[in-house]
């Protein structure tokens, strides 16, 4: 197992803060999962990589051909992220991964292929990730040369390039906008899984999740009851993007492979037969009932809501009602159910979780915090306790056997003495 170099984790730190912090916050949340939660993940993930803007993502533009400086363009971003320190279309040029001639005319996606084989031979020889040894196989309109079988094979491997029907790899077309950022962000996400799993991560860990991320504990508690048995997690976690009706029927089927009891499939197919790909708010909330019904029985308590756009004629009512009795709210904060919308993994992960703690099956490891009580000096104390802790996970992952990393003291002493000054104020 190899270390990952501080420049390539700068890159994937940069990437997760990016998308952990902005959507935390909000942000990003309306931008991909209500303009992008139906698009491919190649294309809402490449959006937050800065591969494709947001409206760019209509086929009138990714249908067309994308020429030879703008593939450079986004396979250096790529390979930025990866940790190849300020790379740029003459970085490549000077690595000899692209050249410099005909940089406006299109280029094949056997040219596109090339340059990535030749883009993974030089992050492999940097000791960014160890790429395995595997045979290649040779597509029918294209025989793969002996000095690229091995990069090429990787991608065939983590299938970054797929090829077309009947084994072609459709050597000689032009390569697509589309094209571009699927092979592109397949390639960061395969890069960066296998660099991720050189860190220790307790086995569970995204590309686009940080480990201290909310969702994570959620993630973990739903694995030890079962829940992706069957469910496939992949190396981007996706939070954004809608549910599949598929998933989340193969989610409850490994909850209750898990826990040793027989799944109602009769009762699923009924809630997901609208004949739909995603799943909805509405469905959400029958899928939880049924959790419920089937596990805690006789101890499901009945509780008021107050949703402006849900009656007693609705079919999620009786659904909502035995939620709310253990404590479980999937509205919004505006007396909103909208039961139409359709629910993205963040949303999903985080319910399921909650009923199953609800119920018994995952352990509830967090007291109820009152977040509208005023800080003492206990809080203060936890959370020097957090950043110190995090400085010298920061410091393992960072530190290399033979390269001893600077860290800025100077940073966590004016962050020492806040905290100090803050604890004084409250005795």
């Amino acid at each position: 197992m190899i270390k990952a170099d501080k420049h390539s984790l700068a890159g994937i730190i940069l990437a997760i803060f990016c998308v952990a912090v902005l959507g935390s916050t909000g942000i990003l949340n309306p931008l991909f999962a209500n303009a992008l939660g139906r698009a491919p993940r190649e294309l809402r993930l490449g959006c937050e990589l800065g591969l494709i803007e947001e409206n760019q993502c209509v086929n009138k533009y990714l249908n067309q051909s994308i020429n030879k400086r703008d593939f450079s363009k986004k396979l250096a971003t790529v390979m930025d992220l990866i940790g190849v320190q300020d790379c740029n279309v003459n970085t490549l040029i000077r690595l000899g991964i692209v050249d410099k001639t005909k940089m406006n005319s299109t280029i094949s996606r056997k040219s596109a292929v090339e340059a990535m084989a030749r883009a993974i031979m030089h992050i492999s020889d940097s000791k960014k990730f160890n790429m395995p040894t595997l045979p290649a196989k040779d597509f029918k309109d294209y025989r793969i040369p002996e000095k690229y079988t091995h990069p090429i094979a990787y991608m065939q491997n983590k299938f970054v390039v797929r090829g077309l029907s009947n084994n072609l790899l459709g050597a000689n077309r032009k390569l697509t906008q589309r094209e571009a950022v699927y092979f592109l962000y397949r390639l960061y996400e395969a890069i960066s899984s296998d660099m991720m799993t050189a860190i220790p991560n307790d086995g569970l860990c995204f590309i686009d999740v940080s480990l201290d991320h909310p969702i994570m504990e959620s993630i973990k508690d739903l694995t030890a009851a079962g829940a992706f048995d069957r469910a496939i997690l992949r190396p981007s976690f996706d939070g954004d993007s809608y549910l599949l009706q598929d998933d989340f029927t193969e989610i409850i089927g490994g909850i209750f492979d898990r826990n040793g009891k027989d799944c109602d499939i009769l009762r699923l197919e009924t809630i997901f037969s609208d004949g739909e790909e995603y799943t909805t708010r509405r469905q959400m909330a029958l899928v939880l009932e049924f959790l419920l019904d089937s596990f805690a029985g006789d101890r499901v308590k009945l509780g008021q809501i107050n949703y402006d756009d849900v009656t007693d004629k609705d079919p999620e009512y009786q659904a909502l009602v035995k939620l709310a009795g253990n404590n479980i709210n999937p509205g919004y904060g505006n007396n909103i159910f909208a039961a139409n919308e359709n629910v993205t993994w963040f949303e999903a992960i985080k319910l399921i979780n909650q009923t199953l703690k609800s119920i018994g099956i995952t352990s509830d490891k967090n007291q109820s915090v009152n977040m509208s009580a005023p800080a003492d000096k206990s809080d203060f104390e936890r959370l020097k306790n957090i950043l110190i802790e995090k400085k010298a996970k920061i410091r393992k992952i960072l530190s290399d056997n033979d390269d001893k990393i600077k860290v800025d003291e100077k940073e966590f002493e004016k962050l020492r003495e806040m905290i100090k000054e803050k604890i004084k104020n409250k005795k």
